[in-house]
């Protein structure tokens, strides 16, 4: 008789990876908005955005929202989902570029 295999190992996949990397970083730029957006309920996601453009912050707060991912690295590795922790790496990647573009630019 074959073992069960375990219905959470489907979700070790580079593209469960990838995607829940490239989400993350989204809801924790949400919540930083909405942080902000309690101590003046005028602001727009639009104005907040270029406010911190303009105040070369934007980079920064980029690469703070990326850090939950660092947190999922690591509960993954214990898990040893390797295969989604791949996608998470890629994710990463991305999240750098995007940084890496807007200092340039």
């Amino acid at each position: 008789m074959e073992p069960k295999p375990n219905k959470i190992k489907k979700f070790n996949q580079p593209y469960v990876g990838l995607i829940i990397g490239i989400i993350l970083p989204l809801i924790s730029f949400l919540i930083y908005f909405l942080y902000m957006l309690s101590k003046n309920p005028e602001l727009k996601l639009f104005e907040f955005i270029e406010a911190l453009i303009i105040n070369d912050a934007f980079t920064a707060a980029v690469t703070i929202c990326v850090l939950p991912n660092m947190i999922l690295f690591f509960a993954w590795k214990k898990m040893d989902y390797w295969y989604a922790i791949k996608g998470l790496i890629i994710s990463v990647v991305v999240y750098t570029a995007l940084v890496i573009l807007t200092k340039i630019l």
